[in-house]
């Protein structure tokens, strides 16, 4: 009943309560509680006699039906107030089910995890989202989904909050030199090849930990339009990625790239520095140690100094 009052609201202008009512096939009276519980999830209605009910702000929660409301891209959503790991939520339905595309949301997680199984502080007020996907791609060009979900989150970060975020290679966001967002995609390959991609994002949506106050950058914004916006640039980059590749990607990543000068790289075999030389076709680091040009796929960035966290 919830998902209807709210889908009826969301597409704009006053409703009313006759309308809303025969639409989710509810009373005036259960009209009444449902208004109130979208209330309660942070929604702003305002109700006028004559004219009905109108949707001045979306819920701050961003529950799976006030995300649909607003999707374009036709994916499933699904949301839990708290859970382990939405990566974990988005494998384990991928094992169970056909879906083909979807999005698990949590407010919370109690073991987020990053790159090399680094834990991620995931605290209320976050945005904790990952994408459920079937590519039909060789393995070796799965990190080019964590170079389009860099882009995507960027993009939907500007339109939403009016921020100009830019990329820390290969799956960080940052603002301000400090890390807003970070990104982790996993696969699991099979005999056919790829059976399922997630592609996880943590976003800090609410009050960093004091500890980590000045290394992490938040962002203010609604967490429901951000979701909705992340979901539908995530999937529509995506689409264009299976269709034309990553070249379509790789000038943006550029330009919103945030490396610059003389860096290290941590690598499997060590440690690698050199001066930035920018990114190849398909989203490598390209570094010049000591006049020798070396491309990496991998490996963890520092770049100490004035540009703090990065």
């Amino acid at each position: 009943m919830k998902a209807e009052v709210f889908r009826a609201l969301a597409a704009g202008g006053f409703v009313s309560g006759e309308e809303l009512g025969a639409s989710a096939g509810i009373t005036r009276a259960a009209l009444w509680k449902q208004i109130k519980a979208l209330e309660r999830d942070g929604a702003e209605v305002e109700a006028s006699a004559g004219k009905g009910y109108r949707l001045k702000a979306a819920p701050g929660i961003p529950r799976a039906e006030y995300v649909e409301a607003y999707l374009r891209c036709g994916a499933r959503v699904f949301y839990k107030d708290v859970t382990e790991s939405t990566n974990d939520d988005a494998r384990a339905a991928a094992g169970e089910s056909g879906l083909e595309r979807a999005a698990f949301i949590a407010g919370r997680q109690t073991k987020g995890r990053g790159r090399k199984g680094r834990r991620w502080e995931s605290p209320s007020g976050g945005l904790y989202i990952s994408f459920l996907m079937r590519p039909k791609i060789d393995a070796g060009a799965v990190p080019g989904i964590t170079i389009i979900a860099a882009v995507s989150l960027c993009r939907a970060l500007e339109k939403t909050a009016g921020i100009a975020p830019r990329i820390k290679w290969p799956n960080d966001i940052v603002l301000e030199d400090r890390k807003l967002a970070g990104i982790l995609t996993e696969c699991t390959v099979g005999l056919d090849g790829i059976e399922y991609a997630v592609c996880g994002m943590g976003i800090n949506a609410g009050r960093v930990p004091e500890e980590l106050a000045l290394r992490a950058a938040s962002v203010s914004v609604n967490r429901t339009l951000l979701a909705a916006r992340v979901t539908d640039e995530f999937f529509g980059a995506y689409d264009t990625f299976l269709e034309r590749g990553l070249s379509e990607f790789i000038g943006e990543f550029g330009r919103r790239n945030c490396l610059a000068g003389r860096i290290t790289l941590e690598t499997d075999k060590g440690e690698e520095t050199g001066e930035f030389c920018g990114f190849d076709e398909n989203g490598a680091l390209i570094l010049d140690c000591a006049g020798e040009r070396k491309r990496f796929i991998f490996g963890e960035v520092t770049a100490r100094g004035e540009r703090g966290y990065v």
